[in-house]
């Protein structure tokens, strides 16, 4: 087992925030023999996962916290770029990485493309061409045949089981210990908030409600999955701090903040989007701006790509101005204790934040692959223990529901939403106060285990080959329950005229250039040389949205970009899918280095303050990971699995 990331770094700022730092002589030599043939050669099979370096670098007088205490409590995260089903796969990934390492995984995320199909008739409502339908894993943890052994939290991506996560719109459990975030949501894990956004952005349809009703026609099949503003519009009413944030698709314009020269050669054909400002999605854009989450991971695009995005002063999810919510008596406790370790010397991802620049916010960022032999998949983070670590509800995010439940539309005209999102006004202080007082009276934030099945499981022995589409929604007993408990009506059911004409709000990115963050913020000027045509302004192709692929991942050089495929086959794709590659991309992509750069993990406009100690290209990139594959990263650094025997895919 080689952990590139193990030694120790020069300070805190470093371990913490930076990512690109000086290579310690130790972690030298160990990014020596991974740049080797023979260590290449053994890893051109296996899987990678890779290790935060999240403990303090420097050691402390006394205590882990520097002042004679105790050592702080910390739990683990593992995080998963698109699951497409593999969820066997995965569990085996984290259980090998426990043997190697000695250390369990306490939360398993994954950032969309899950496919919780539970049957061949779920298999009919995910968008994806016939030949690539498979059931996969899901629905041996839905049925019971398998027990999912880490708490597992994922959010919706573009290739799903629509009709299953429409019952669990607003999160809920879709199989024992796996979670559905929901369309948009917010939970609780450890103390910390994780938020998140489903589904992947089409400008023409941002501003729709939630017309599409089984069963599904062709288009509906695709349009289901598309982001709405309501949901954007929720998450920015989260004043809070965010600790992580997930979305599928990758935020606008993140690669002017990574290494984008390396992403270009590993992906030649995201450069002309990204030039024209319409790589990723603006929704996402304005989400990371505003809530300054201190991670941020997403999926989609099936490379893996980390940055680092700088805010400026000012705590993250703020408002200046405006009256936070007041907490209850949980939430001071909490809050006294996240002062008092700010206030303290030593690690803390606070203090890491005010050391790097004054007390600037900053984001990392990190997109994923797919879960495959050879591929970079899965990022291990370790964090402060805030809290029980078990999935919990967000005071914040309910008291957010009640406030936005009647802006909810199943009709494709949308009520209009408050402009500039409210003003970031947060949910109103009678919902506040009303979901302060459920959860006083439940005596717990914990969420309930009270998941139920709604669609029988797909039986191996039956003998079935095809499914049929649903015919009709159906209610999720835990849905009915959650609005229920926080005195909502039940709005999911879709009315006779849910296909009707028209449109709704909130579809402004259509029309107008990137934006930094609607509602905060300047809006983002656009360079010379950078156009600003979002996707769907010109009826093009939607560039974040992929089809499942060939996956001929066995090796043998770079495959040919999209470009290559069939002209005939182009033409009969939907017009807000194409393919963008065969991913036939495991010969390492930047071969020995070459293709890193000198600036390591960051592009030549963000902060490298560690460049000149770390050596340039050199031993960092030899392995061609993102950013130039510094295997010195703290926060990227690789773990080498060596080989995944346990692989079924092919």
């Amino acid at each position: 087992m080689l952990l590139a990331a193990g030694a120790a770094a020069s300070s805190s700022r470093r371990a913490l925030l930076a990512v690109a730092c000086a290579a310690a002589p130790g972690r030298r030599g160990a990014a020596a023999a991974a740049a080797s043939p023979a260590a290449r050669q053994q890893r051109r099979g296996g899987g990678r996962a890779h290790r935060a370096m999240d403990a303090p670098q420097q050691p402390a007088p006394a205590g882990a916290d520097g002042r004679g205490g105790p050592p702080k409590k910390t739990f683990t995260i593992a995080v998963e770029g698109c699951c497409h089903g593999e969820l066997d796969n995965i569990y085996a990934t984290l259980a090998h990485l426990e043997r190697a390492e000695g250390r369990k995984v306490d939360l398993l995320i994954c950032c969309g493309d899950f496919q919780a199909v539970r049957n061949l008739d779920d298999l009919e409502t995910m968008s994806v061409p016939v030949k690539y339908r498979q059931l996969m894993t899901f629905w041996k943890y839905y049925s019971g045949a398998a027990v999912a052994p880490v708490p597992t939290l994922f959010i919706g991506g573009n290739h799903e089981a629509t009709n299953y996560l429409w019952e669990l719109h607003y999160g809920g459990w879709a199989a024992p210990n796996i979670y559905f975030l929901g369309y948009s949501g917010a939970v609780r894990f450890g103390g910390h908030r994780i938020a998140g956004l489903s589904g992947t952005f089409v400008a023409p349809h941002f501003g729709w409600g939630h017309h599409e009703a089984l069963p599904y026609d062709e288009r509906c099949v695709k349009s289901a999955y598309h982001v709405r503003a309501l949901h954007v519009h929720r998450l920015m009413q989260l004043r809070e701090p965010t600790s992580v944030f997930l979305s599928h698709d990758w935020p606008n314009l993140i690669t002017r903040h990574g290494n984008a020269a390396w992403l270009f050669k590993k992906k030649p054909y995201f450069q002309k989007e990204a030039e024209r400002g319409d790589l990723g999605s603006p929704p996402n854009q304005a989400l990371l701006e505003a809530l300054q989450p201190d991670y941020y991971f997403a999926a989609h695009l099936h490379v893996k790509f980390p940055a680092v995005v700088r805010h400026g002063g000012g705590a993250g999810g703020g408002v200046p101005g405006a009256a936070q919510p007041a907490p209850g008596a949980e939430q001071q406790q909490q809050q006294q204790q996240q002062q008092q370790q700010a206030a303290a010397a030593g690690a803390g991802q606070q203090q890491a934040a005010a050391g790097a620049g004054g007390g600037e916010r900053v984001t990392r960022f990190l997109a994923l692959d797919k879960c495959l032999p050879g591929r970079d998949f899965l990022q291990v983070v370790e964090l402060e223990a805030r809290g029980p670590l078990e999935l919990s509800y967000d005071a914040e995010w309910l008291a957010v529901l009640r406030s936005t439940h009647g802006l909810m539309s199943t009709s494709k005209h949308a009520p209009p939403l408050p402009p500039d999102w409210g003003g970031r006004a947060g949910p109103a202080p009678e919902d506040v106060a009303h979901v302060e007082r459920l959860l006083s009276e439940r005596g717990s934030a914990a969420i309930p285990h009270n998941f139920a099945p709604t669609a029988p499981a797909f039986d191996p022995v039956a003998g079935r080959v095809r499914g049929a589409m649903p015919r009709s929604d159906l209610r999720n007993p835990q849905t009915v329950a959650l609005l229920d408990w926080l005195g909502l009506p039940y709005n999911l059911d879709h009315a006779a005229n849910a296909r009707g004409g028209g449109g709704g709000g909130g579809g402004g990115w259509a029309r107008r250039p990137a934006v930094a963050a609607a509602g905060a913020g300047p809006a983002y000027a656009a360079p010379r040389g950078l156009l600003s045509q979002q996707q769907g302004g010109g009826g093009g192709a939607n560039p974040e949205e992929i089809n499942i692929d060939s996956d001929s991942d066995g090796g043998g050089g770079g495959g040919a970009p999209a470009a290559a495929a069939a002209p005939a086959a182009l033409a009969a794709a939907d017009a807000f899918e194409i393919a963008l590659d065969d991913d036939d991309d495991d010969d390492d992509g930047g071969g020995d280095g070459d293709g890193a750069g000198a600036g390591g993990a960051l592009a030549d406009g963000a902060p490298d303050s560690d460049a000149d100690a770390g050596g340039g290209g050199g031993d960092g990139g030899a392995d061609g990971d993102a950013g130039g594959g510094r295997d010195d990263d703290p926060m990227f650094g690789v773990v080498d699995t060596a080989r995944f025997p346990y692989y079924t895919s092919t």
